[in-house]
């Protein structure tokens, strides 16, 4: 979806903060109760990546869908012992007022099983996003400053419209030390604690 059709909702974010509780304070806090206050929406994904905005991404084609299935059937197999992936969960950095929903994230199994819409980042070992026509900004410069500041030690990138993966590693706090970028039919490690090749020839490019 184009960048100019994808909803920055600042008028939704004004309206919906009439209803605020007054303990809320600050612009962070104001966003965090929007967010948590909105309606229940299957079409919606709700994030704050700027820490002004609510960010609405609308539901994703089957094509993002399928990469993100293939990224399952990859990793899967090779999850740490006591962890799983999720696909639809918020992770929360209150402090540099963000919350990013990953198309796929790994974490401990106990965290996962929270009765909230979001966790921490302290035990997330990986995150990955497929980028969209839409997000390919956000997923290229937003989102690895964020995943750095959250020392999520691995952000992996799948491009379909650039045909290629990325792999962030080594955060510092600030941002990541380390990317490598292959086209697709390579193969990209992924080190510790996950010690494997993906193989990247399984993504589905955008034509």
């Amino acid at each position: 979806m184009p960048d100019d059709e994808e909803s920055k909702m600042t008028a939704l974010a004004t309206e919906a903060g009439q209803g605020l509780r007054s303990e809320a304070a600050g612009p962070a806090a104001k966003l965090f109760q929007i967010l948590d206050d909105l309606p229940e929406t299957k079409l919606l994904r709700a994030e704050i990546l700027d820490g002004e905005t609510i960010t609405l991404s609308p539901t994703p084609s089957g094509l993002h869908g399928r990469n993100v299935r293939v990224l399952e059937r990859a990793i899967g197999p090779y999850l740490p012992d006591g962890t799983d992936y999720e696909t639809y969960l918020e992770i929360r950095l209150p402090e540099a007022g963000r919350g990013v929903v990953p198309d796929f994230f790994v974490a401990p199994t106990q965290i996962l099983k929270t009765r909230d819409s979001w966790i921490p980042p302290d035990d997330v070992l990986l995150v990955a996003e497929v980028a969209s026509p839409g997000s390919r900004s956000a997923d290229w410069e937003l989102k690895p400053v964020i995943y750095a500041q959250a020392m999520i030690d691995l952000y992996l990138l799948i491009d379909p419209a650039e045909r290629s993966t990325a792999l962030f590693a080594r955060p510092d706090g600030e941002k990541f030390g380390s990317r490598r970028q292959e086209s697709f039919g390579a193969k990209i490690g992924l080190p510790d604690p996950f010690n494997i090749q993906l193989d990247t020839s399984q993504f589905l490019p955008y034509e």
